[in-house]
């Protein structure tokens, strides 16, 4: 968990969680719980080197070795530097054989770039390719002719694909977007994972409405965020109105773990700082992560 952001709130997540089951009246034999054979955060743990090294081995034999990207720490396709070497992104240009083919021809990049995510479903967790929503197509230009000389030429010879975010039971998994780069040979890399099992909360023990009136009178220490020596106190208009159930996994070396919770939006109100995401957990109901706004948006 996020534990500097979690600590500068001065009413702790356990005092919340008394007031929420004071406040939404939940201090009772009839409290909803999860079925006590389901585990609840899923945990993904982080695989030691040697096995995520074997595992990059089969993940780019399986590819013939014609893609540039690499494995995180727990075997997915999510970005991670863990096995970069020491030239750094083995995808930056300078360290790989680019192939300078102009491509005009787009008809069958998307089509393309779902095959290649359900070939590779074990590492991007994609299990149904038409759960995929092509959210942007980016041309990246470099040169085919006279490449490093005074009359270089620019065409498109690679394209980036970007699909959506996982959708899981309606609800967002946050920061699942995944990233699809194309050269005239094929796709050469990707960037981004989902998940493709976890377990969610059969019932919401937090109400979003007890939440947000939970949230009241939270002291929010602004030295980390705005650099202002004050505590500030959340008040009732401050909080947003409409907050979104989203799946909010929490990374960290050790592992993953994957919430679901209530995003609610806090208004500061200051020009260069608009406010944060509080991350609410809907069955435990602590606070699970405080973002600024921008950082995240649900």
């Amino acid at each position: 968990m996020e534990g500097s952001n979690i600590m500068q709130i001065r009413k702790i997540s356990t005092a919340f969680l008394l007031l929420m089951m004071v406040a939404g009246g939940l201090i009772s034999c009839d409290l909803l719980v999860l079925d006590e054979d389901t585990e609840y955060p899923t945990r993904i743990p982080a695989l030691k080197l040697g096995e995520l090294e074997s595992l990059n081995q089969e993940y780019h034999a399986l590819n013939d070795s014609t893609l540039c990207s690499t494995l995180n720490e727990f075997g997915y396709t999510g970005y991670s530097t863990v096995l970069f070497g020491e030239e750094g992104n083995p995808c930056d240009r300078q360290n790989r054989e680019v192939v300078r083919i102009e491509m005009s021809e787009l008809d069958t990049l998307e089509s393309a770039a779902k095959k290649a995510l359900w070939k590779n479903r074990d590492f991007t967790g994609v299990q149904d390719t038409t759960a995929l929503e092509l959210t942007a197509i980016i041309p990246l230009p470099g040169c085919t002719q006279n490449c490093g000389g005074p009359d270089e030429n620019s065409v498109n010879i690679e394209w980036k694909l970007t699909f959506a975010e996982q959708v899981v039971d309606s609800a967002k998994v946050i920061g699942t977007e995944i990233i699809v780069v194309m050269d005239a040979r094929g796709v050469n890399r990707i960037w981004g994972n989902w998940y493709p099992e976890f377990n969610v909360p059969e019932f919401i023990n937090y109400g979003y409405q007890d939440v947000q009136e939970g949230m009241v009178g939270w002291e929010i220490d602004m030295r980390s965020f705005t650099g202002e020596e004050k505590i500030y106190t959340i008040k009732e208009e401050d909080v947003g109105t409409e907050p979104e159930m989203v799946h909010l996994p929490i990374i960290s070396d050790t592992d993953t773990e994957l919430r679901t919770c209530w995003a609610v939006s806090v208004r500061y109100g200051a020009q260069d700082f608009a406010g944060w995401y509080a991350f609410i957990d809907i069955e435990e109901g602590f606070l699970v992560k405080l973002v600024p706004m921008g950082e995240i948006i649900p």
